[in-house]
C-alpha cells in the first residue's frame, strides 16, 4: 500500500510516555517513504515498523523529528545526505530486523545523523560480521 496523504492524516497520533508527539504508520505494507510533508513537521517520532521499506530516503524537511522506528522492514540502503539535510535532529534510529549487510549502511547513517545517540542493528546481517563487536566498542552509540 502506498503511503498517501489520506493514510497519514488518518493514522493514529498520540503523545508517548516521554511526552513526544508520535505518529504510527506501522504494519501498512508501505514500500517507500513518501508524502511525509503532510505531517507538517508536527511529530518527534515516526513509527514505520513492519512495512516493506528497503531504502531509507526521500524524507522532506522534518526538523522536529528525533526518533525513527524502522524495525521489521528490509532496509539495506540509507541516503545519509537526505537525512542530514532534512532530519537534522534525528537522535534515535531503530533498525532492528532489517537487511543492513555492510558497514556502509552504518557509515551512511553516521553521515546523515551527526547527533545520533542510539542505533539498534539487532537482527541485521551486519551484526554477524566478524568485526561487529569491535565496531560496537569503538562506537558506543551503536548497539
Amino acid at each position: 500500500m502506498r503511503l498517501s496523504a489520506n493514510i497519514i492524516q488518518s493514522a493514529e497520533q498520540r503523545t508517548n510516555p516521554l511526552g513526544e508527539r508520535e505518529i504510527l504508520l506501522r504494519s501498512l505494507a508501505i514500500p517507500s517513504v513518501e508524502h511525509l510533508a503532510v505531517t507538517r513537521d508536527q511529530f518527534d517520532t515516526i513509527d514505520l515498523s513492519n512495512n516493506h521499506l528497503s531504502r531509507l530516503e526521500n524524507f522532506p524537511k522534518l526538523s522536529r523529528l528525533s526518533c525513527l522506528y524502522l524495525g521489521g522492514n528490509g532496509i539495506d540502503h540509507v541516503d545519509g545526505k537526505n537525512l542530514r539535510r532534512n532530519c537534522p535532529g534525528l537522535k534515535t534510529v531503530i533498525l532492528t530486523g532489517n537487511g543492513a549487510k555492510g558497514w556502509n549502511v552504518v557509515a551512511d547513517l553516521a553521515v546523515g545523523c551527526p547527533g545520533l545517540e542510539f542505533l539498534s542493528l539487532v537482527g541485521n546481517p551486519v551484526t554477524r560480521e566478524r568485526d561487529s563487536s569491535e565496531f560496537a566498542c569503538l562506537e558506543p552509540k551503536c548497539y
